[in-house]
């Protein structure tokens, strides 16, 4: 049989990223698979359209505040060697884990090269996280337009990240959803937009990572814990500084230290200072060791909550976005704990701190609840990749 090839942001230095991608993996090791993840550098350098007509859609879409994000780091990079040395110890940890985890295929350098090599595989699958982000279905990668018609294509638990798109996209989107054999999304909003844009019902499965138990994830971490006493993890990518103020004026209440890990998305001043200890040298494996030991998390973030709700941790997951933004993926948290039952751990500003402290700890249903949706989204798996034996 020969492989399938694996469609993921595996490159990416997000502990979200990667971990959905290495879970991917995990799944077709479940069923025992063979597979490779595509080798890939960047998406943007198999595009086919003009890059400067790319670069201004991606301002058009509200992509200018992540761009100056990264445009931050790179500043305090230049004038504070301290973080340089703390940001690269950081990038080696990510890289590490890359090169110990991911069975990756030869990689090509042109969209040619790429679609040449397709032959080799007898299916594509495309999953999970974000995916299909405005942005991303510009340059055409993880929308498998250099697959040829004749390849089975597989969308596993892919985002489209926000509920409505823009209007310059709505054919390529049309266009390229009506492309793939199956498809699964991870959220309902997902699900109702291709609805409305291709008249195609499709159902919603778990994000990879979900689909093993938080047991099985300590196969790849140490058992021993990283941090010395009792301490609160925040793992928090927006800037918002009253989701610190609050975390501070918890510390004072419980006496418990604060674990931070920092400016990820971009150089937050106001996060100097803020922990008692912000560990760099942190690749996905360290991540999850910290989400495990805490007494309680504080995030913005889905997968940090996703492994907080799997190792069943006193978790509060604050918005990242407003509503109103362009760019807002907070449906895919709301999706989360409705799934498992936890909207209360969704954190709002009427939150108090008695609030927090009084919340139960109540896991009562959410591996019931995750058992059912496990089950219904390997039946989908096993029929989309079904027959391929042949």
């Amino acid at each position: 049989m020969k492989p399938i090839g694996l469609v993921t942001c595996y490159f990416h230095h997000n502990y979200g990223s990667m971990l959905q991608a290495y879970a991917t993996e995990m799944i077709m090791q479940r069923m025992g698979l063979p597979y490779e993840t595509i080798a890939c550098r960047a998406p943007v350098d198999y595009m086919e359209e003009n890059k400067v007509l790319y670069i201004l859609k991606k301002l058009m879409i509200g992509d200018w505040k992540m761009r100056i994000g990264k445009m931050k780091i790179e500043r305090e990079k230049r004038r504070n060697s301290v973080f340089a040395k703390n940001w690269a110890v950081r990038d080696a940890a990510f890289n590490k884990f890359a090169s110990e985890s991911f069975h990756l295929s030869p990689l090509c350098k042109t969209r040619a090269e790429l679609t040449g090599m397709t032959k080799k595989y007898s299916a594509f699958l495309v999953g999970s996280d974000q995916l299909w982000r405005t942005d991303s279905v510009e340059h055409g990668y993880y929308t498998l337009e250099w697959v040829p018609d004749n390849i089975r294509k597989i969308a596993y638990s892919t985002s489209i990240g926000v509920k409505e798109v823009p209007w310059f996209q709505v054919e390529k989107n049309r266009r390229f959803m009506n492309r793939f054999d199956f498809m699964a999304l991870r959220e309902q909003s997902a699900c109702d937009l291709v609805r409305r844009l291709t008249g195609r019902k499709v159902q919603v499965v778990l994000d990879p990572t979900l689909l093993f138990s938080g047991e099985d994830w300590l196969k790849i971490q140490k058992s021993d814990p990283l941090v010395n006493g009792k301490y609160i993890f925040c793992y928090m990518l927006g800037n918002n500084s009253w989701q610190r103020d609050f975390v501070k004026q918890l510390k004072q209440r419980t006496g418990l230290k604060i674990v931070a890990l920092q400016h990820l998305d971009e150089y937050i001043p106001s996060d100097e200072g803020f922990a008692d200890e912000a560990p760099y040298s942190v690749g996905p494996r360290e991540f999850l060791n910290y989400i495990r030991n805490a007494e309680m998390v504080f995030t913005d973030s889905f997968h940090c909550s996703v492994f907080s709700i799997l190792y069943k941790k006193q978790f509060f997951t604050f918005s990242r976005f407003s509503e109103h933004e362009k760019q807002s993926t907070n449906t895919r948290i709301d999706n989360l704990l409705n799934i498992t039952g936890l909207q209360r751990r969704r954190m709002t500003t009427d939150y108090t701190l008695d609030d927090v402290l009084a919340m139960p700890c109540d896991f009562g249903n959410v591996d019931d609840r995750l058992n059912e949706f496990r089950s219904l989204s390997f039946n989908y798996l096993k029929t989309a990749l079904g027959g391929l034996e042949k």
